[in-house]
């Protein structure tokens, strides 16, 4: 007699989660690996040991893998931001965290970093992509703008911008550091990125500009 005992069989709706994690899993490490251009949907699919079929039954396109990548980070990167909010109370050294924290994952992960330069470029040139990635890009934009706000009420320094600009202009310097970072990788270390947003941040306040 057997006693082994099968593995209970999965529901319809935990089935279709687990074949989307295990599309995205695969998509994520062939984009990694070949770019996001250069990697098609047969290749996920083949990868995660699925039909195309299986793939379009998930996501309506490539770029539809591909946000969902990307959300899935921003919502990790939100939840570390609460993180390092709860334990930092001096605003220069919630930004000095923030920073670092951004840096070492870029260091880390150069290759999604390319594939997310690769894709921003296909974004700027697609309306409704770039409504769809803005969402995700727009949360964390608000996030850091929040965080902002609340320093200001602290510390009672006024900015020359709005903290919606400024954080924008934060997120501007990561990702052109990132850029530069794949062309002369020498050049962009841990620490410029520090050490660069928080020549922003005091760039931007007003009693410095007044000087």
């Amino acid at each position: 007699m057997d006693d082994t005992t099968a593995p209970p069989r999965l529901s319809r709706a935990e089935a279709k989660a687990e074949t989307r994690r295990r599309l995205l899993e695969a998509a994520e490490a062939a984009f990694r690996r070949n770019g996001y251009h250069a990697t098609s949907l047969d290749r996920i699919a083949a990868e995660a040991g699925f039909t195309t079929g299986a793939v379009y039954s998930t996501f309506d396109s490539k770029a539809d893998v591909m946000l969902a990548l990307i959300a899935a980070r921003a919502a990790r990167r939100l939840e570390v931001m609460r993180e390092v909010i709860a334990q930092d109370s001096d605003p220069e050294d919630l930004l000095a965290d923030f920073s670092r924290r951004y840096a070492t994952q870029a260091v880390a992960e150069r290759d999604w970093s390319a594939t997310v330069v690769e894709f921003m470029v296909v974004v700027g040139r697609d309306k409704g992509l770039r409504a769809r990635y803005a969402e995700h890009h727009d949360a964390s934009r608000e996030a850091i703008a929040s965080v902002i706000r609340g320093a200001l009420e602290k510390t009672g320094v006024r900015l020359a911008m709005s903290p919606r600009q400024l954080a924008t202009a934060m997120m501007s310097l990561n990702i052109g550091l990132t850029v530069e970072s794949l062309l002369a990788p020498v050049e962009v270390t841990q620490d410029l990125y520090v050490d660069a947003q928080l020549a922003l941040r005091r760039g931007a306040n007003v009693d410095r500009k007044q000087r």
